[in-house]
């Protein structure tokens, strides 16, 4: 029994089923987060077509420009196939393509750059922050919790979102745990990453006992350009 097929007996059972796993302002924009164990995020850059997608035990969660849909895996002479409805996707080796309504979208092929944001996105991270030597991963979830990750061999802390504080276009969090005291400061200016040379629109700096860390940042409803 797949993960879909427990939650729609899970659903059966509750009246406020339709919103389950989403949160209010997910509801009003129509978007679908995806808290599925085990899954894997990808971006998939086509000819003249992008979607994500999000991998897990025998199904794939996708997302395309009008809709959001889980797609069965299915038996296949080559490669592997997922599919639901008029809706299929075909991946062998580096080859992939997608199909829609009988609209072949061919030469798919993954933007790893990319993935880990969609992934924070899909979990419901409403801002996400990045940084280098060490590098380093923030994110935050509205209302919910902080998560801080030094990077390979070093550490990695959370905590509940303490709220944050707005002196003009700077907002801060301070979060104080057993082990850790967790400072955050998110500057809404134009932030060029050191390693990537990728602009971010906002400058990022954490201070978690004392030691600074530096990057850039942006709210997870920011566009791709």
């Amino acid at each position: 029994m797949t993960y879909r097929h427990v939650l729609l007996l899970i659903c059966a059972g509750l009246a406020a089923c339709a919103g389950a796993g989403e949160r209010p302002d997910d509801q009003a924009a129509g978007f679908q987060t995806d808290q599925r164990p085990l899954a894997r995020t990808m971006v998939y850059e086509c000819a003249g077509y992008e979607f994500i997608a999000r991998l897990g035990p025998g199904e794939m969660a996708v997302w395309l420009p009008d809709r959001y849909l889980v797609l069965s895996q299915v038996r296949s002479a080559s490669g592997t196939r997922y599919q639901e409805g008029d809706v299929e996707f075909w991946s062998s080796g580096d080859e992939a393509m997608l199909t829609v309504a009988g609209q072949a979208y061919r030469y798919c092929a993954l933007a790893p750059h990319r993935a880990p944001w969609e992934d924070a996105r899909r979990r419901g991270v409403d801002f996400r922050a990045v940084g280098n030597e060490p590098a380093w991963s923030l994110e935050i979830r509205n209302g919910d919790h902080l998560l801080f990750d030094g990077g390979s061999g070093m550490r990695r802390v959370a905590s509940p979102d303490p709220g944050q504080q707005l002196k003009g276009q700077i907002r801060t969090w301070h979060a104080v745990t057993e082990s850790a005291d967790l400072q955050v400061q998110v500057e809404d200016n134009v932030c060029t990453d050191s390693m990537s040379g990728q602009q971010l629109p906002s400058k990022v700096t954490v201070t978690l006992d004392g030691q600074i860390y530096s990057g850039c940042g942006r709210g997870l409803d920011y566009p791709w350009e």
